[in-house]
């Protein structure tokens, strides 16, 4: 049989023939079995599956299921089979524009057939909150809406909404299923404009904001040397936790300027008590603490990569590395400290094919160099982000997501050894029919590796997004 699958299976063995299952799977859990790994093995009438835990038990009944020939019959063959990397997470940004909750577990479904197991869920940014609040209700009347949609949509409606708790809770349930876990980020310091809207006194200045409707990185960010600001956070993380039961928390931390906390008299004061040498550290100081509450909530902070420039970061923190020109995180790696890998240049998913053609983001190696035995041990896995300031529908919400999400799967799961594009592009174009039964729509197969004068606007992209990129600017999509 030609298993035309994605993920591709590490290993295959083909006895020959097909058969019919005479009863029910034996199930069996067996220790020694590498994390979610797992084996299938059809012979003699009967379907035998071992399997490490539970994500390794629901990948065999998957297996299974995706074996079952249409007469029902089964080829008769060994499928074993285990992850490359423990954490493989598809990011989607609610923020900026809202996804319902339907279209989310659409894509949901498609991304465990694709087993992923991470869910990194961004619902507060600039642009709006997306989670219900009953200890803060200003967060939804204030901070879920802005005047219009923005992004250089000047409509004049305005726009916005929030998840409600019992929408979170089924959306974490329904991932609970599919053996997926949801990190939530609540971004902080920087990118806190809608809930500086609610709580003006947790800005440096003091003075009543709007929900923002404009991209790029705003110089108002919390206060650090006000203490409110940590009292508001730690309730805000009290109610949040309570909705997602994973361990991991995202809090953000990119882009945060630090031109107001050198005008603030409370910031300058922090920065001396703590005895801190400059605002860098300052956020550190921010970070950590954060973080060290996080921990007394059974939660491990996740942080984007510039957290590391205070050189003073919890080392327990995990960072995901978006863009990191000075190899930080390969020197964190190397000292013990866990990193996720989701390259701007290989991994965001918003930007155009001309850009970022899927051949480019299946051949990407997150093993970056410079990494020692022990760092290529704390590299735990990848992740595609997909950022929605020009993303306003589902029908280009799954253009843009697919199939390039199907190139970062493979690269999760399967061993550097097995990748090979061809195959993986023709394996692509079968899955296609069964992305679609989830209920998303990649897009066409002529829009993948775009050539001729598409490659030419690719190059002009590239160089607008390198420029943007030099200005710490990551999410401006000009095409």
């Amino acid at each position: 049989m030609n298993i035309q699958w994605i993920p591709r299976p590490q290993h295959v063995t083909q006895y020959g023939g097909v058969m019919t299952l005479c009863g029910d799977p034996v199930l069996r859990q067996d220790g020694s079995l590498p994390p979610e790994g797992y084996t299938v093995t059809l012979r003699g009438g009967t379907a035998t599956l071992t399997y490490a835990d539970d994500g390794g038990k629901y990948y065999a009944l998957q297996t299974l299921a995706r074996l079952r020939q249409p007469d029902g019959s089964y080829p008769c063959l060994a499928v074993e089979d285990a992850p490359q990397y423990a954490y493989r997470a598809f990011m989607v940004d609610s923020a900026r524009h809202l996804q319902t909750v339907g279209e989310l577990k659409a894509v949901i479904e498609a991304a465990a057939a694709l087993r992923f197991n991470y869910f990194h869920w961004h619902l507060t940014d600039d642009q709006g909150w997306r989670i219900e609040s009953t200890v803060f209700p200003q967060l939804n009347e204030i901070g879920s809406f802005r005047a219009e949609d923005g992004f250089g949509n000047k409509d004049g409606r305005r726009y916005g909404g929030y998840f409600t708790k019992d929408e979170i809770r089924d959306i974490v349930a329904f991932c609970a299923e599919r053996q997926i876990t949801v990190i939530p980020e609540v971004d902080m310091p920087g990118h806190t404009v809608a809930l500086m809207a609610a709580f003006p006194q947790l800005s440096c200045t003091g003075k009543v904001t709007a929900v923002s409707t404009k991209i790029g990185i705003h110089k108002d960010i919390l206060c650090a040397g006000n203490e409110e600001t940590f009292e508001t956070v730690f309730r805000i993380l009290d109610e949040v936790c309570d909705l997602f039961p994973g361990e991991l928390f995202h809090i953000g931390g990119d882009e945060a300027p630090k031109l107001r906390w050198a005008d603030c008299e409370k910031c300058k004061a922090r920065l001396r008590a703590e005895g801190l040498s400059g605002f860098e550290q300052l956020q550190g100081y921010f970070t950590n603490r954060v973080a060290a509450y996080l921990k007394t909530k059974g939660k491990r902070a996740v942080t984007w990569n510039e957290s590391l420039k205070s050189g003073t970061l919890d080392n327990d923190v995990v960072v995901c590395n978006w863009m990191d020109k000075a190899n930080d995180c390969v020197r964190r790696a190397n000292s013990g400290g866990k990193v996720i890998e989701e390259d701007f240049f290989h991994y965001y998913l918003d930007y155009p094919y001309g850009m970022t053609p899927l051949k480019k983001t299946y051949t990407f190696d997150p093993m970056r160099k410079g990494l020692t035995a022990e760092g290529r041990n704390n590299i735990i896995g990848v992740e595609a982000p997909l950022w929605t300031e020009f993303v306003r529908d589902f029908d280009r919400f799954c253009y843009m997501m697919f199939p390039r999400l199907m190139a970062v799967a493979e690269r999760g799961w399967t061993a550097p050894a097995l990748l090979d594009y061809k195959s993986f592009t023709e394996r692509a174009k079968a899955m296609l029919p069964a992305l679609e039964a989830c209920g998303v729509t990649a897009a066409p197969a002529g829009d993948w590796d775009p050539r001729g004068p598409a490659r030419l606007r690719s190059l002009h992209a590239h160089r607008r997004a390198v420029f943007h990129a030099n200005r710490t600017d990551r999410r401006t999509d000009d095409a």
